[in-house]
C-alpha cells in the first residue's frame, strides 16, 4: 500500500509550477510579460516539446545568411502554390556580430486563414516536423528540420501578426545598434550560466529580455518610420 504522505507525481509537479511562478513574478516584479500573463507564459512553455539537438553556442558564422537564402529559396520553390507573403531570417543568427546556436530561424508570413495541416504537407516533403505552436506566439507554428551541425525552424505565421513586425523591428533594431547588440548579449549569457535553472525558467526570464528590447526597438523603428527614414 502506498504511504498516505507520499504526494502525487502530477500534484509534486503542480507544486513545483506554482513555486516557479511565484519565484520569476518575485524577481521580475511583473504579473505579465507582454500582455500575457506569466501564469498562461509559463504552462505554455512547460507545454512545448522542441527537438533536443546537442548544440553549443558558437561565435557569429558570417555562413548563416547564406545558408537561410539557400532555405528561403528551396520554400519559395516548394510553396508556390501557397500564399506566402514573406520569409524573414529572424533570431540570434540573423545578427551580425551576435553569438548563438546553429539553428536557422525563418519566420514564414503568409495570408490568413493559417492552415497549419495543409502547410505540413509541404513542409513535411521537405524534411520538416511539425512541433505544435511556436514559443514566439502561440498563433504561430512551430516546424524543425533538423541537420548533423544543427537545425533550420520555420515559425509560420499570419502576416499581419503583430509578433511577425516585433520580431523584423527587433532585429533590425540590434543590428543597427552594436551597444544594444552587445548588451543583449551580455545579458543572454549571464542567465543561461545560472547553475541549477531550468530551460523553462531560462526561457521565460528570455521572454522577459526580449519584451524590453522589443519595446525599445518599436519606440525606434515608429519614431524612424515617422520621420521618413
Amino acid at each position: 500500500m502506498d504511504d498516505a504522505r507520499t504526494i502525487p507525481g502530477w500534484m509534486e509537479g503542480a507544486l513545483q509550477m506554482r513555486r516557479l511562478i511565484r519565484r520569476l513574478k518575485e524577481r521580475l516584479g511583473v504579473e505579465d510579460i507582454g500582455g500575457e500573463p506569466l501564469e498562461q507564459l509559463v504552462l505554455r512553455y512547460a507545454r512545448l516539446r522542441p527537438p533536443e539537438p546537442r548544440l553549443s553556442l558558437r561565435a557569429y558564422d558570417p555562413s548563416w545568411p547564406q545558408r537561410f537564402e539557400q532555405e528561403r529559396t528551396r520554400l519559395l520553390q516548394a510553396l508556390t502554390d501557397e500564399p506566402v507573403v514573406d520569409i524573414q531570417h529572424v533570431g540570434s543568427t540573423a545578427i551580425p556580430g551576435l553569438s548563438g546556436k546553429n539553428i536557422i530561424d525563418l519566420a514564414v508570413a503568409v495570408r490568413t486563414p493559417l492552415d497549419a495541416p495543409r502547410y505540413g504537407e509541404v513542409l513535411g516533403s521537405l524534411g520538416y516536423r511539425f512541433h505544435g505552436p511556436s514559443p514566439i506566439d502561440p498563433g504561430f507554428s512551430w516546424f524543425w528540420r533538423l541537420h548533423e551541425d544543427g537545425a533550420l525552424v520555420i515559425h509560420l505565421c499570419d502576416a499581419r501578426a503583430v509578433w511577425f513586425t516585433n520580431l523584423l523591428r527587433s532585429r533590425d533594431y540590434l543590428r543597427e545598434h552594436p551597444s544594444e547588440r552587445e548588451a543583449y548579449e551580455r545579458l543572454k549569457h549571464q542567465l543561461a550560466s545560472e547553475p541549477g535553472q531550468s530551460w523553462l525558467e531560462y526561457s521565460v526570464l528570455k521572454s522577459h529580455l526580449l519584451q524590453q528590447l522589443t519595446a525599445r526597438a518599436n519606440t525606434w523603428a515608429e519614431a524612424r518610420e515617422g520621420s521618413g527614414a
